[in-house]
């Protein structure tokens, strides 16, 4: 999955972007591992050959967002259509060196930014509903012109309302639909506060406001000290943890990141525990274990017979795979067996 960062010039967009990568980015785009303890615990007692953590996708290749005119260049634009989920880094933070919006005031640049995508998508619609007034197939029932006109009709007064594409709900053929447009404001938007260090653990009124205003509209947001947390990440496991405590704070600016992309999306992990390989799996809240035995391998889904699923808490119970099967713990599934966060799962093939 693809988290692309967002943000005006010098908000810190970048300097999160190196300590969420945890010192080890590699250009401007890094895979980061999911932080995980039940992961952990299970490769100390397989002790496999090969462990493999789930992981998000950071990248930082995507200009910076223009404070006047069109904010989204092309290039940034396109980088945004490709991307999951965007993360926008709202500066938050006392400075004389930010060359536009010299008075800080994160709500204000945070919903230019909302406003700007939500005119961005609105363009598209307009555009295509002049050229599919044109079309004879919007009147035969069925036809991907029908569709795309009835489902544009009512995407446009939303629009104009101010009102993300995210914020609605579709059936599956209009979900197809938005996909394919790529709607910028149909991305799932992530929302980072960037605050002075000696705010870390305390947020300022208005941006702990605006946290919990976003957050009871379903969007995910927190605060963070980029500044503070790239230091972080070039200390050892030890030291970091003294310098957090230190701070208050109980988890890295990277724990925070790909925790707030797994609840944008609405994830879950599932494991699979081999002596050769023990990985760790990004699923989709209530999938089945068909979709998750597709994760793993379309020829597994196309094989599947039935999932050996072991819950987390009854393996952690039992010290191991074998002792939690003897224990009768494991239970035989079929394909709409819905996946629970921590499942460990064998899925027996045809093959």
């Amino acid at each position: 999955m693809k988290v692309l960062l967002i943000g005006f010039p010098m908000v810190g967009k970048s300097t999160l972007y190196r300590a969420a990568a945890g010192g080890d980015a590699k250009g401007d785009v890094t895979a980061v591992p999911v932080p995980d303890p039940r992961f952990d615990r299970i490769v100390a007692q397989v002790k496999p050959k090969k462990a493999t953590p789930a992981t998000v996708t950071l990248a930082d290749d995507g200009e910076a967002l223009a404070p006047t005119g069109k904010m989204f260049s092309n290039k940034l634009l396109e980088a945004a259509k490709k991307a999951e989920v965007l993360l926008h880094v709202v500066r938050a933070f006392e400075s004389d060196f930010v060359p536009h919006h010299a008075d800080l005031n994160p709500a204000r640049d945070r919903e230019s930014v909302d406003v700007e995508m939500v005119l961005t998508d609105l363009a598209i619609v307009e555009n295509r509903l002049e050229r599919l007034a044109k079309s004879q197939n919007v009147k035969s029932p069925g036809h991907p012109d029908y569709l795309e006109k009835r489902l544009f009709e009512r995407l446009k007064p939303v629009l104009e309302e101010g009102t993300p594409i995210r914020a609605m709900e579709f059936d599956e053929e209009e979900t197809k639909i938005v996909k394919n447009f790529q709607f910028v404001s149909a991305k799932p938007c992530v929302v980072a506060f960037n605050v002075g260090e000696a705010d870390v653990s305390n947020p300022p009124a208005a941006v702990a406001k605006e946290i919990e205003t976003l957050r009871a509209s379903g969007t995910v947001a927190f605060a963070v000290s980029a500044n503070l947390e790239e230091e972080l990440a070039q200390l050892d496991a030890n030291d970091r943890a003294e310098f957090l405590a230190g701070y208050g704070l109980t988890e890295s600016a990277g724990a925070k990141v790909v925790q707030a992309v797994y609840g944008a999306l609405g994830l879950i992990t599932f494991f699979t525990a081999g002596e050769n390989d023990t990985r760790a799996w990004p699923l989709r809240a209530g999938s089945t274990s068909l979709k998750a035995a597709g994760t793993i391998h379309n020829d597994i889904a196309k094989g599947f017979i039935r999932a050996e699923v072991v819950h987390y808490a009854d393996y952690d119970e039992a010290g191991s795979l074998d002792a939690a099967y003897k224990a009768g713990k494991m239970s035989l599934e079929g394909k709409e067996y819905v996946i629970q966060d921590g499942d460990l799962l064998h899925i027996r093939t045809s093959a």
